[in-house]
């Protein structure tokens, strides 16, 4: 028997598949691009023919796809649209299963589909942030998020900490457009959310260091325009040795990646060279005048890997010998943690004593080295062409730069590095000698209480008072304590407003906490006495316990990391105990009578909430988010969407968008969850519904714009022949017999429905008695004028809720009440002009059409000009897909801010409606 095996040449951008694992030798962000388009397209080509409702699919999308794909992309994040390129195969298969035309808009699929579809972008966004808010929360990861700030800040050439300054000037940087740091940062800034950190990064500005336009030729600077913009090299200093006195090589900035590594060396650079560069220097050193400040300069240091237990751990290595101020290059071979803090290194010479080159030879042996026969055989098994090793203390060492995998065969004695020998040693020495480059610490504690109490306080009572929208016209919040001495003396009390930041009640006792404990000496011992219970649970679970991520996710997260750090700082010593809440204990009624005291005292100023300690506070708007940061930026994406949505031309043709009731809407078509199954898991009637609402009916009129050389743009109604076939007309056709029109019928159905609400509203619960006028008042309202139809009831047969309606119902009856009643007799009014109308029309136009010789085949096969289906009414049309961020800015930031402020779900806060200007956005379409 015999066996063949086939090796196959794989380029290096190519990915490939090994025991369950995709792996690829490219650095190159194109194949998880691939990974994750195939998955998705893979997903939709196996649920296609698959006789699944839409309701399936979306599951399916939500929970089997979306995490599939999140786990993929963890480390990279894609801008919007090609995310939305990404997923697109999957929601043009839930159109398809609900029945719906492939140009529906997307803010419908996502708004108006009685199950959730969630937004894959937005998806991806919030799990990048809440990773990255756990990374700035969490005390161990501390250092790593400095890294990554440092390191985002230095590749930027900026001051400020990155997420303090503008990010889309660098948007286009190609080397920044997946990364995970620099895309969260950016896309959150889009959506209004700043980050504000507390600990500076560890490096200063290079904006002070010369500016490359000053020393080149206007000529060559523009020459050097794709460097300044794929690589961000704009200044001499990130051109410059770290120790500021040497031009790095061209090699050298090619493995940086500061320059392209494609073609010969530009004039540019060649100028550069000959302008700064010391005459016949042979280190590239450059004129006094050009030096740089070390503290401008960029070094990206690496230090080597600590290997356990002695395990073999090549990794190329320099390091400096201050006894003999000489330096060693070699392969660290192993580490020896503490308390040796050694590693063992074999050694290489220079081939050459230019320090511009990377060619380097294996030792066999010199004076200052240990014996080859004195280490380690099962080491020297895997170092077969070094002979000359030394123990070097870890802390004069960094990592050689140099490719990760730089290898050296058994047959050879000769390696070539990627960076320079002299760029190395500038490196090292720049770690061993450079001024540790720390930021300004400031002494004084940034402060939320500007009282100080004496250090006789023992004892702390506090308590606060939180009066909701329902019992106040907006939410209130105030807090109030009271300290004691040992000896029971009431030394102070204290009671203010809090600023309405998701009021609670439960925020307003966190804060009276936080007020209490910021107002205290260092080193005190406390005793907090609360009556209540969720506070003592919360505080053991939070601040006495070591940090948890899970903290993050619960609401008032800001305020419990700013208690951990005011216990830290202060040194706090701080019990916890329960006080009875009705068992008349004098100091608590005292503390409970301030709070609500505080209500009324018209001379307090509201002191914001503001100044919080937390390590990472995400501010919306100027206001911190102290809520789950996932369920907070999925409510942005919710609101963003249903703007889009109401702004859509085929809303405002004839009376502005604020007439809707876009609340009770969004409720009447998401409440009803049963989606009739029919051929294929499709849902015609819901599908009819949703055309219905977005006014993307199949009538003549639509057809005609569709297929004028199948459909004369002449003909008029078939049923009627007196007006085009409009989605109003279908409404007021007077039929060729007047007694079986579809307006009677239309009449008869609304009459109905208007009955029907009136009894169902007659017998609700209501929060007022009912007036002897409600029946009259009702029967009025200018939704029920069909004779003829007015703009309103027009409205009401698409499922456009007035607002008219909402606003007289709202006097007498709650939301849920006005809503749930509303939705159910919607619903059936609906399905019967489904069948009483729209069926038999279907039905009559087949055979119109059959008499004009249109057969299925003809629709089918001959495509016209335009094949998308486009609303019916006279709307001026736009072939240009809106943006989120263009459906005003002033309307959705004020929605959510409300939201935060007053408290409440994001929906709930539409009263920007009136002020929504959308005149100037009627040219604004998604077809």
């Amino acid at each position: 028997m015999t066996s063949t095996l086939t090796l196959k040449a794989l380029a290096l951008s190519t990915s490939f598949r090994f025991l369950g694992v995709w792996f690829c030798l490219s650095a190159s962000s194109r194949f998880v691009h691939n990974q994750t388009t195939s998955m998705v397209k893979d997903m939709a080509a196996l649920l296609s023919p698959k006789k699944l409702l839409a309701q399936h699919v979306a599951y399916l999308y939500n929970v089997v796809l979306l995490p599939r794909l999140e786990f993929r992309l963890q480390t990279t994040l894609f801008a919007e649209s090609t995310i939305n390129r990404m997923v697109s195969p999957m929601l043009s298969l839930i159109r398809q299963k609900a029945g719906l035309a492939s140009v529906t808009p997307l803010s419908a699929l996502f708004t108006l589909l009685p199950f959730s579809i969630q937004q894959a972008f937005g998806h991806f966004l919030l799990s990048h942030v809440a990773s990255w808010q756990k990374i700035f929360s969490h005390p161990s990861y501390k250092p790593f998020a400095n890294y990554m700030i440092t390191y985002l800040q230095g590749f930027l050439d900026c001051d400020a900490c990155p997420s303090t300054i503008d990010l889309e000037p660098w948007s286009y940087t190609f080397s920044l457009r997946i990364h995970s740091l620099f895309n969260s940062l950016l896309f959150s800034s889009r959506l209004n959310i700043t980050w504000s950190l507390l600990f500076r990064p560890l490096r200063k500005d290079l904006r002070p260091a010369i500016s490359l336009r000053s020393i080149l030729p206007k000529d060559l600077f523009t020459s050097m325009k794709n460097v300044r913009k794929n690589f961000c090299t704009r200044y001499l200093a990130q051109l410059i040795t770290p120790c500021g006195s040497r031009l790095l090589s061209w090699k050298d900035l090619h493995f940086l990646k500061r320059v392209s590594n494609k073609g010969s060396v530009p004039a540019w650079f060649n100028y550069l060279f000959n302008f700064i560069v010391i005459p016949n220097s042979p280190s590239f050193f450059i004129l006094q005048q050009f030096r740089i400040p070390s503290s401008h300069t960029v070094a990206s240091i690496s230090f080597i890997d600590i290997s356990r237990n002695y395990w073999f751990n090549p990794q190329w290595a320099i390091s400096f010998n201050r006894n003999t101020n000489s330096f060693l290059v070699g392969r660290v071979i192993t580490t020896y943690p503490a308390p040796r803090n050694e590693a063992l290194i074999s050694h290489w010479i220079a081939t050459s004593v230019d320090d511009l080159l990377s060619e380097f030879t294996a030792c066999q042996g010199c004076a200052s080295a240990i014996s080859r026969f004195s280490t380690s055989k099962t080491l020297l098994k895997r170092c077969p062409s070094e002979g000359c090793f030394s123990y070097v203390p870890i802390s004069s060492l960094i990592r050689y730069p140099t490719k990760p995998r730089t290898y050296i065969h058994a047959d050879t004695r000769s390696v070539s590095l990627s960076a320079s020998l002299g760029y190395a040693k500038s490196l090292l020495l720049f770690q061993l000698f450079a001024p540790a480059r720390l930021p300004p610490i400031s002494n004084q504690v940034s402060r939320i209480s500007d009282i100080q109490l004496p250090s006789s306080v023992s004892t702390l009572y506090i308590d606060s008072s939180f009066l909701p929208p329902s019992s106040h016209p907006e939410s209130s919040m105030a807090y109030a304590w009271t300290a004691l001495d040992p000896d029971g003396f009431i030394l102070e009390s204290h009671y203010n407003n809090i600023s309405s930041i998701f009021p609670s009640a439960l925020h307003s006792e966190i804060f009276a906490l936080l007020h209490g404990l910021d107002s205290l000496p260092r080193n005190s011992k406390i005793t907090v006495a609360t009556d209540c219970a969720h506070l003592l649970s919360l505080w053991s679970l939070y601040v006495a316990a070591p940090f948890i991520p899970k903290l993050l996710k619960e609401p008032n997260h800001l305020l419990w990391s700013s208690i951990r750090a005011i216990k830290s700082l202060k040194n706090l010593d701080v019990t916890l105990i329960k006080v009875p809440a009705h068992a008349d204990d004098p100091l608590n009624n005292h503390v409970d009578a301030l709070a609500k005291a505080a209500h009324m005292d018209s001379h307090l100023s509201s002191h914001p909430s503001l100044k919080l300690l937390a390590p990472c506070i995400l501010q919306f708007n100027s206001l911190p988010v102290d809520m789950n940061i996932r369920k907070f930026i999925r409510d942005i994406f919710d609101a963003k969407t249903l703007l889009t949505l109401a702004v859509l031309p085929r809303f405002n043709s004839y009376s502005p968008t604020s007439d809707i009731d876009w609340v009770c809407t969004k409720f009447c078509l998401n409440n009803n969850k049963q989606f009739a199954s029919h051929r294929n898991g499709r849902s015609e009637f819901y599908g009819f519904r949703i055309k219905l609402l977005l006014d993307m009916l199949p009538t003549l009129t639509t057809i005609q714009r569709q297929k004028p050389h199948l459909y004369n743009p002449s003909w008029l109604c078939p049923q009627c022949n007196s007006s085009p076939e409009t989605l109003d007309h279908l409404w007021t056709c007077p039929y060729i017999l007047p007694e079986f029109s579809p307006l009677n019928t239309f009449k008869t159905l609304l009459l109905a429905l208007r009955a029907n609400y009136m009894d169902k509203f007659l017998s609700a619960s209501s929060l007022i008695p009912l007036p002897d006028s409600f029946a009259a008042d009702f029967m009025v309202l200018d939704c029920w004028n069909c004779d003829p139809p007015s703009i309103s009831c027009l409205r009401l047969a698409r499922g456009l809720i007035p607002i008219s309606l909402v606003e007289f119902l709202g006097n007498y009856f709650s939301s849920l009440t006005i809503w749930s009643v509303l939705d159910t007799s919607l619903h059936d009014f609906h399905f019967d002009l489904y069948v009483q109308i729209w069926l038999c029309r279907s039905i009559f136009f087949h055979h119109w059409e059959l008499a004009q010789g249109i057969t299925k085949k003809m629709k089918s096969s001959a495509l016209g000009p335009s094949s998308i289906l486009r609303p019916s009414s006279n709307i001026p049309l736009d072939s240009s897909t809106p943006s989120l961020a263009t459906a005003s800015l002033d309307s959705w930031v004020s929605w959510v801010s409300s939201s935060i402020i007053r408290g409440g779900s994001w929906i709930s806060h539409l009263d920007f409606w009136r002020r929504l200007t959308v005149q100037p956005l009627l040219r604004i379409s998604f077809w």
